[in-house]
């Protein structure tokens, strides 16, 4: 199949960049995700590029299926062995293969929003907190918040008694978690960042392996 003919001028360019770093500005409905996955199969039907050495990462499930359908009608079997997911799914699957390395078990369960809403009221209850004065949302934003600044319950500052409150609601959530065997969206994330910050050859194995990091939405 000749992936280019497809294309127009300006997706062929996109598509046959030379190898490094490319940014691709394009409009909605200017045909992102067929650059993308025509990139991936240039990459390996014209460049020789190893599936294996190939991440695409995008930021929906619904995108993910699309672009892994694309490809596999553009490489079959020659398409095995890219890492195509969201930025959570590759997260996930990375701690997976770790698990050994975090305070999890492999069989480790994530938490939806609503899990996540419940374990903090859990948490307020075991702390004798009053749920109609620090409501559970404001304190699940506030813990999202901390993990998404990679903030531990022990490094989490108080400037004030609300956030005194979060910083010991948040400590017990993540008991909890811990007790369940079970990680949240955002921990998915966090500890994947954690783990190659504490285990350097863990980051260097990865970006030896991952030669090609394609990149969907990247504004978002």
């Amino acid at each position: 199949m000749d992936i280019l003919s497809q294309l127009n001028p300006q997706q062929q360019e996109a598509v046959t960049a030379p190898a490094g770093q490319v940014l691709v500005l394009a409009g909605p409905g200017s045909g992102k995700t067929r650059v993308l996955t025509h990139r991936i199969a240039y990459l390996i039907g014209s460049l020789g590029v190893r599936a294996h050495n190939i991440l695409a990462v995008t930021f929906t499930n619904k995108a993910a299926r699309e672009m892994d359908a694309r490809l596999g009608r553009l490489l079959g079997e020659s398409g095995k062995g890219i890492w195509l997911g969201t930025f959570h799914a590759n997260c996930a699957r990375i701690l997976r293969r770790e698990v050994q390395r975090l305070p999890l078990k492999s069989d480790f369960v994530i938490y939806d929003a609503d899990d996540q809403l419940s374990l903090v009221k859990r948490a307020e209850r075991d702390l004798n907190v009053d749920d109609k004065v620090f409501r559970p949302a404001s304190m699940q934003s506030a813990i999202s918040a901390a993990k998404n600044n990679l903030v531990l319950p022990g490094d989490y500052t108080a400037r004030n008694y609300r956030e005194e409150v979060a910083a010991r609601v948040y400590g017990r959530y993540q008991e909890l978690l811990t007790a369940n065997n079970a990680v949240d969206f955002d921990d998915l994330l966090f500890f994947a960042v954690r783990l190659m910050q504490e285990n350097p050859e863990v980051g260097r194995r990865y970006a030896e392996r991952f030669q090609h990091v394609l990149v969907d939405e990247f504004q978002d």
